[in-house]
């Protein structure tokens, strides 16, 4: 019998040894974290999800199931029971179907993150775009500009720079084309998007300005290559939701540095742009500036002794895409189950209530699109269990003053496995997000992570822009494509 019994166990612990040898060979070179633990990855079999941590990014079973994080008290921050989850392999797969909300002069578009929701409470990144459709006023025809193509070219870094920058982007219609370009190192900020991005251009344009730049950077301004970049732009580059018959423009905002070490070569630049019809057009930023400061750009070198005179000038440069045609525009959250909660959104004003969140977006005028992410914290529930969440538009007609209202409902689904979660990620609104916290107009969209500075989310963001260039390879959706873009564009010239 003892015999017996030994021989039992020996078994047993050969198995144990052979199991654990097995589950060592599955996973990759173990890793050491920040607090100690042994991370191992498995190298394939397993099943589960990347999830990013406070440590990096480690593997998440899908047998483990995140417990969620109650809040006993409304004032106590909101903390998410997971890191930001990925696929496992950190592909995205999928994207988003856009879910419409109609109304007589107004239509939105909502686009999700996900539609399944993690049972434990997650967080949603849920894109919202809102126009104002020119072909929706007939009686403000008369007001609506033809659509332009626009190089905007920063020389000058002072603080009055972003302001009128966004003087330019406030009068953006979602027609208009921009691209924007730094003189310091002739490089691109954004390629070509629509006016719609106004806060993501707005964050890009602010963190060039504001960062901080050594000698050697602020010897590399090149206002003639900037110039040439541009016309490469305006002149050369197509894109299939552009309209043919823009009018197209460049505008310098300058401190006269640029301009100054130009000489021979700016003078031909602005020739060469001239040619080919585009008009070029620059202002200076600071009240020392005088004309003679601007003589290569002619009659089109504009200069004011006050930030507002500054401003009026580009509202003639740039004026808004038409007349103010809908006030008051607000969006209401609400889900079943409830109460689903805004975090944060990436412009406009938001305000809580007890059963749905509010986002105020204030006017807009004719021809006019807004592009905004909301960070949406959905409730706890079971797993199999439909989640709905509503989106209602309310807004009132600037000419008659009647109030509309319309809404539409995001279906979802709730599910307590991690790898069925992050495999159905969309990953077109995740990089818009991303590219949105990078120039700061999102806050911290992968909570539980390292990624509060640059130098932690730039692999996760050169992750996302590689896995949405072959995707739209994939899908022939060049909209994706122009994502990957912005994302590597922006992690060249954005630094911490």
């Amino acid at each position: 019998m003892a015999s017996l019994r030994r021989t039992i166990r020996a078994v047993a612990q050969a198995s144990a040894l052979f199991a654990l040898a097995a589950g060592v060979e599955a996973c990759s070179r173990p890793a050491l974290t920040r607090d100690g633990q042994v991370v191992f990855t498995p190298a394939g079999g397993r099943r589960g999800a990347s999830v990013l941590t406070a440590n990096g990014v480690e593997f998440i079973d899908a047998a483990e199931v995140p417990k969620p994080n109650v809040r006993r008290s409304p004032y106590e921050p909101w903390t998410p029971a997971t890191g930001f989850l990925l696929p496992k392999d950190g592909v995205w797969r999928a994207t988003s179907k856009p879910v419409a909300i109609s109304g007589p002069g107004l239509a939105v578009v909502i686009r999700s993150s996900d539609v399944l929701i993690p049972s434990w409470g997650g967080e949603v990144l849920v894109r919202i775009d809102v126009i104002a459709p020119r072909d929706a006023f007939p009686h403000a025809h008369a007001s609506v500009r033809e659509p332009r193509r626009i190089a905007l070219v920063i020389d000058g870094y002072t603080s009055e720079t972003v302001h009128h920058a966004r003087t330019v982007l406030d009068n953006l219609g979602a027609l208009d084309r921009i691209v924007v370009i730094d003189a310091q190192g002739a490089r691109l900020v954004v390629p070509p998007l629509p006016g719609s991005d106004h806060t993501l251009l707005d964050g890009a344009i602010a963190r060039v300005v504001g960062r901080p730049s050594s000698s050697k950077e602020r010897g590399s301004r090149d206002l003639p290559k900037a110039l040439a970049l541009a016309r490469r732009f305006l002149t050369g580059y197509a894109s299939d939701s552009a309209p043919v018959a823009a009018a197209r423009q460049v505008i310098v905002l300058t401190d006269g540095i640029g301009v100054a070490r130009g000489e021979l070569r700016l003078a031909s630049e602005i020739a060469s742009l001239k040619r080919s019809s585009v008009r070029v057009s620059a202002l200076g930023m600071t009240s020392s500036l005088g004309p003679a400061h601007l003589v290569p750009f002619e009659h089109e070198g504009f200069v004011g002794t006050s930030v507002d005179k500054r401003d009026e000038l580009l509202e003639k440069l740039v004026p808004p895409p038409g007349d103010v045609v809908l006030e008051d525009v607000e969006l209401t959250f609400s889900s079943v189950p409830a109460p689903v909660r805004v975090l944060e959104v990436s412009g406009g004003f938001t305000a809580l209530s007890l059963d749905h969140d509010r986002l105020a977006l204030g006017d807009l005028y004719a021809g006019e699109a807004r592009t905004e992410v909301a960070r949406v914290v959905m409730p706890v529930w079971v797993p199999g269990e439909p989640l709905e969440f509503t989106v209602t538009a309310r807004y009132r007609d600037a000419a008659t003053g009647a109030w509309f209202a319309a809404n539409s409902t995001i279906l979802g689904r709730y599910d307590d496995d991690v790898e069925r979660i992050a495999r159905a990620r969309h990953g077109d609104v995740i990089a818009y997000a991303s590219a949105l916290s990078m120039v700061r107009r999102l806050g911290r969209i992968f909570q539980g992570s390292r990624t509060d500075h640059l130098g932690g989310l730039r692999p996760i963001v050169a992750m996302q822009a590689d896995s949405l260039a072959r995707l739209s390879r994939e899908t022939g959706d060049g909209a994706l494509g122009v994502q990957a873009d912005v994302l590597r564009a922006l992690l060249g010239v954005v630094d911490d």
